[in-house]
């Protein structure tokens, strides 16, 4: 670029263009790894021993363990539908950033796997979390995911392909990432930190919840830029929160337990809110809502 000097241009590309948002992201996700064998379990069984022992009546270990469950199938069941959203972009040319925010978020994906499959594995050896999933979480996480992820692979018409994207993202990152996990790791890290409990099971939900943030972040930017400018597209986003919106509710009910450990009342305006929030700021909808909670989650990055 012509007048330009040696370090003048950090944050741009070789036009002098500022860095995009999705390249911005890319490189956020490049300098924040972690290792899921590196977090320390150390003081985990020994957690659970005690919080069988000591609460049996509110079988609290029970609440936690059906949450570390639901995670799993999800983090997985996201690991493996992923690729299509990757290979759509490209077919339809959406650019270099974007494809390659896509290739970091795969490999967290897996990350987020690997860890609850060591978690079990080392923590929880004799719970199996591929116990079959109440049908409103699998609906959700797993059917629903499957469901857009080959419609993908089989469409080759332009128009139709950047239509299902949008319903990917909007049911992936909006209604999966922002409104349940966002829910889960939010709520359930914030009751195991004022109780002391699982430091191990607390610091890989900060680091996946960290690495979520960004998965958000996309999913509001790739809206705003795709689906808000065009009333068909924003229709299609709005009709995906709407259809996968009960299935997403009754999923955090099911949290409501005799005793519960998560405040059910709480963890449910949580979800509602969080979905607001993504809708709001990525300009599909008109309504006033507040976003310091979102904005305060997205800092973090």
């Amino acid at each position: 670029m012509a007048g330009a000097t040696c370090g003048s241009q950090r944050g741009r590309n070789i036009d002098g263009v500022p860095d995009s948002v999705y390249w911005k992201l890319y490189f956020a996700a490049r300098k924040l790894p972690w290792d899921p064998q590196t977090v320390d379990l150390s003081r985990e069984c020994a957690d659970w021993e005690r919080i069988r022992r000591e609460f049996p009546a509110e079988d609290y270990a029970g609440q936690v363990l059906q949450l570390c469950t639901f995670f799993y199938d999800g983090e997985e069941s996201v690991t493996y539908t992923l690729t299509p959203y990757l290979s759509a972009a490209a077919r339809l040319g959406l650019g270099a950033d974007l494809q390659l925010f896509l290739t970091s978020q795969l490999a967290e994906e897996a990350r987020h796997f690997e860890f609850f499959r060591r978690y079990f594995a080392e923590v929880l050896p004799d719970a199996n979390p591929r116990m079959p999933l109440p049908p409103e979480p699998r609906s959700v996480l797993v059917d629903g995911l499957q469901d857009i992820a080959d419609r993908l692979r089989k469409e080759d018409e332009p128009g139709q392909l950047r239509e299902l994207l949008v319903e990917g993202v909007a049911h992936y990152m909006g209604v999966v990432e922002s409104m349940l996990a966002r829910t889960g790791y939010r709520g359930v890290g914030e009751v195991l930190a004022a109780r002391g409990w699982l430091p191990g099971l607390q610091e890989g939900f900060r680091l996946i919840r960290r690495d979520e943030g960004r998965h958000v972040a996309f999913g509001i930017h790739f809206l705003k830029d795709i689906a808000s400018p065009h009333p068909p597209l924003r229709k299609i986003a709005l009709d995906t929160f709407e259809r996968y919106l009960p299935a997403a509710l009754a999923t955090v009910q099911l949290f409501d337990f005799p005793r519960p450990l998560f405040p059910i009342e709480m963890l449910v305006q949580y979800a509602m809110d969080a979905g607001q929030q993504f809708l709001a700021a990525a300009a599909l909808t008109d309504e006033a809502v507040e976003l310091t909670e979102l904005e305060r989650d997205l800092a973090e990055l």
